[in-house]
């Protein structure tokens, strides 16, 4: 489950950058038809709900898409990679900042990963539980209410109008609503039931369980009812004829008196503010071809970008940079690279730059000087006090006991470089390692 837990959790992290470029987005798209932003939200879902995706160059997410690692509760000093060094290096020193002997050391992500997803699924099932029982609870109640035509429902139970169900939806009025009401209502109903938004709000209830603990989640949830509710205004409108966008925003401001407002809730379209669409509603006039063309462009090239991860480049990037930091290396006499490593029994005062670990032709890790570790898919790197560690230009001598480095099996090569670099500044830093000449 704490794989899961992660894995939820970099979905998350990524669903929130993109709900956050949807709603900046919706600013830009104000005078375009509202259902182009209500479609514009299948990309947050999506990597709400799915934990994997395409990689382009084209990508518009700064960060990679897997950050916290699955097998970071193994790591013997847990690390994040969002590709970002900054982020990397300033949430890789806190959690590294523990003593990490073998004998003391206890991974923090190993404690707050398993409290973590405790208390994740604790709250998905409360809230999956929630919403089955009130849909169940409302569904019962609705069994007195007498069927007028096809789907349509009326009962004396209700004050607000609503749609329930998913497979055979049916629509619930209250008995004293007037014609003109009773119509817009119904065309606004079906046009809900037409276009699935009754499921599309189900799966989307689904996935905020999923989620409940991210605040843009819930946002997302919101605004995107939201902009499902006026876009179908203005569909019920673009069938009435313009002209009659006065009386349909005064049967909704009469409804909204009354506590009887057309929207979407979690598991029935039920009541929520009114202010918004009436507003939406009273400017609505069809948009320029233009503008559509225009709108449907930038929407379409933001959700390929929003929908794609980032390309892995940094290989290229790092076997270009590294030729110096080598070749300076291999000119300083001084240095002397470990063959054998420092696994038990080696001696101290052995030099390691992890590059010399690294082969290049397969994208692995030698098996010299690096143990496997347990069943996982790390290996282990072990030094000693008076071992001389290489990072570029800089060299450090091991003032511990003993540290231990853990990387990842086939990692690429700036990932590598950089664990080895954040290792070094992490340990200057707590005096586990110091700077010599």
């Amino acid at each position: 489950m704490d794989k899961l837990f992660l894995a939820i959790l970099n979905m998350s992290f990524t669903g929130a950058f993109v709900v956050a470029a949807i709603c900046f987005a919706r600013l830009l798209l104000a005078k375009a038809p509202k259902i182009i932003s209500y479609c514009l939200w299948a990309v947050a879902w999506f990597r709400l709900a799915v934990p994997f995706s395409i990689e382009s160059v084209f990508s518009l997410i700064p960060f990679k898409a897997q950050t916290i690692s699955p097998d970071i509760v193994m790591q013997s000093a847990p690390r994040i990679d969002s590709g970002i060094p900054v982020v990397n290096n300033a949430v890789s020193s806190v959690l590294a900042s523990q003593p990490t002997d073998a004998a003391v050391y206890i991974n923090p992500f190993q404690v707050l990963t398993t409290i973590g997803s405790w208390v994740w699924i604790a709250g998905a099932v409360v809230m999956l539980v929630l919403g089955v029982v009130f849909y169940l609870r409302l569904k019962h109640k609705m069994g007195s209410a007498i069927r007028v035509e096809g789907n349509i429902y009326e009962t004396d139970g209700i004050q607000s109008p609503f749609v329930l169900g998913v497979y055979k939806p049916k629509i619930y009025l209250p008995l004293d609503l007037s014609g003109q009401e009773r119509e817009y209502i119904i065309l606004h109903e079906l046009t809900h039931i037409k276009r699935y938004d009754n499921i599309i709000k189900f799966a989307a209830y689904f996935i905020l369980c999923l989620h409940w603990f991210n605040p843009l989640a819930w946002a997302a949830f919101l605004l995107m009812g939201m902009d499902m509710e006026m876009s179908c205004d203005e569909r019920v409108l673009k069938e009435l004829g313009g002209e009659l966008k006065k009386n349909y925003s005064m049967s909704l401001l009469s409804l909204a008196a009354d506590r009887r407002v057309i929207s979407g809730s979690a598991i029935a379209f039920g009541e929520t503010g009114v202010k918004k669409r009436i507003k939406n509603v009273l400017k609505f006039r069809k948009s320029s071809r233009i503008t559509v063309a225009l709108a449907i462009v930038f929407v379409t090239l933001l959700s390929l970008g929003l929908a794609s991860n980032r390309a892995s480049t940094g290989d290229i990037y790092a076997m270009q940079t590294l030729g110096a930091e080598t070749a300076s290396i291999e000119a300083d006499n001084s240095y002397v690279p470990d063959s054998q490593g420092s696994g038990d029994g080696a001696n101290a005062g052995m030099t390691y730059n992890i590059t010399d670990y690294y082969n290049t032709d397969d994208g692995k890790f030698s098996d010299l000087g690096l143990a496997l570790s347990g069943e996982n898919s790390e290996r282990e790197l072990t030094v000693r006090g008076g071992d001389i560690l290489i990072d570029g230009d800089r060299r450090y001598e091991v003032m511990a006991e003993s540290l231990t480095l853990s990387f990842y099996t086939q990692p690429s090569l700036d990932q590598v470089v950089q664990w080895w670099s954040d290792y070094l500044d992490s340990w200057a830093e707590s005096g586990k390692v110091t700077a010599v000449s």
